[in-house]
């Protein structure tokens, strides 16, 4: 179990909102106090025996979740057993509960089931009982073995750091709310006569919580929602369901606006020249310390991009065309395109973006010459992609010497992949 360090750091998150929004004077003591409920009831859960329950926080709407009379009765979450993103707002009128306070509702059922005394005559018919409220949806399960992985879980439910029944809207509210975080963090965190390490710091805090949300998004790419009813016991639902192709789309959506468009980290810019860290004797030596945003800009598309590429989410998203989804490969990737290439076509080429664009190029082609766990049709999709690409690109115009060197280079890419003569 790691959910101490995980859940330390979505803590500071909740702490530099309770700080730094108007209207939260009095939830630092509130956040704290949850923060340390959510961490011991998880851990005593252990010690009685109960399995982490990654798919719990998907009990509630984003609604629900900021209303703190619901979040009060049920919890944030169906379970102390998950991994839970702090639940946090900017609006202090919706604030619900930062973290469950008490057993969830799945808590309670899993006790009752493992600790309920019975006589040997009553016990099968006392546990069947128990059992058969398993398709309850306050009861939702997955564990460990179920989270989302590349080859591994394949239900965008079960996953770590996540909140709500609705990640598209969720996640598209906490990065609004990163942004408006970010454009308070020097006001309140660089103090005369201190050094801006601090401020450095609540910056790399704030930072990670759109990787909270970004990973747990793009899971739904691909995704088949799971279910382990018996026959006959929730006949309305079908063991393997694809995710929605309007919801995939609507999250590829909410990615592309806060994670890859032009302007994803515009509401950072005015911090870069101020995050330094303090100096301690040596430890620049071979470290370079000017900051490097790009770079971090970067391990969060590619973080991104590197789930939604992968071959066992392309296949799959192929595979579940036989049964329902209408979000093939190359659907996907004709997304992406417009998503990364499409905003500055006709201008020049920022620094993150360029990055990006390149990467996913050299992505496309490995796919093409190299990819051998890739199936047919995403081999195709990918091929088609550089040919479409390579289309754009060169009828995308540039006024900067920066910019025409990076399209002529994907453009040299793209011609390596394809072996153009």
């Amino acid at each position: 179990c790691s959910i101490g360090a995980g859940l330390q750091m979505q803590y500071a998150a909740g702490n530099i909102i309770a700080e730094s929004l108007p209207g939260f004077a009095d939830d630092p003591e509130r956040l704290k106090r949850q923060f340390f409920s959510e961490l011991i009831l998880h851990e005593m859960g252990h010690t009685m025996g109960l399995n982490h329950n990654m798919k719990a926080s998907q009990m509630l709407s984003p609604a629900e979740l900021s209303n703190r009379e619901i979040t009060q009765l049920y919890g944030v979450s169906g379970s102390v057993m998950d991994y839970p993103v702090v639940n946090a707002t900017a609006d202090r009128s919706k604030q619900g509960d930062y973290y469950i306070e008490r057993p969830g509702p799945y808590d309670d059922w899993a006790i009752e089931f493992g600790y309920t005394p019975f006589s040997p005559a009553e016990e099968q018919a006392g546990l069947n009982k128990i059992l058969s409220r398993s398709t309850d949806p306050k009861l939702i399960f997955g564990n460990d073995a179920d989270i989302v992985y590349p080859g591994s879980g394949i239900d965008p439910r079960v996953n770590t750091w996540d909140m709500s029944n609705d990640m598209a809207t969720y996640g598209e509210d906490r990065f609004k709310l990163v942004n408006e975080l970010m454009v308070k963090l020097k006001d309140r965190y660089a103090k005369p006569g201190e050094s801006y390490a601090e401020l450095r710091g609540k910056y790399n805090t704030v930072m990670y919580q759109r990787f909270s949300m970004a990973g747990p998004m793009s899971r739904y790419i691909g995704g088949v929602y799971l279910d382990r009813s018996f026959v006959g016991q929730n006949p309305a639902v079908k063991p393997f369901t694809p995710v929605p192709a309007d919801y995939q789309k609507k999250i590829m959506s909410t990615l592309s606006t806060y994670v890859f468009a032009p302007d994803a980290f515009n509401a950072d810019a005015y911090l870069i020249p101020y995050l330094q860290s303090q100096r301690r004797g040596f430890n620049f030596f071979g470290h370079p310390e000017d900051p490097k945003p790009e770079l971090i800009a970067l391990a969060l598309q590619m973080y991104t991009l590197s789930y939604i590429l992968n071959s066992s989410t392309l296949n799959r998203a192929n595979r579940t065309t036989l049964y329902g989804n209408t979000y093939s490969s190359a659907d996907i990737l004709n997304d992406i395109n417009g998503m990364l290439f499409d905003a500055d076509l006709k201008t020049n080429v920022n620094l993150y973006r360029q990055n990006i664009q390149t990467e996913y190029v050299k992505m496309l082609a490995n796919i093409v010459n190299t990819g051998e766990q890739y199936d047919n049709a995403s081999k195709a999709a990918a091929l088609n992609s550089l040919r479409i690409l390579r289309d754009k690109i060169n009828k995308a115009s540039s006024s900067n010497e920066q910019s025409k060197a990076h399209r002529a280079n994907l453009i040299f890419l793209i011609d390596k992949a394809l072996v153009i003569k």
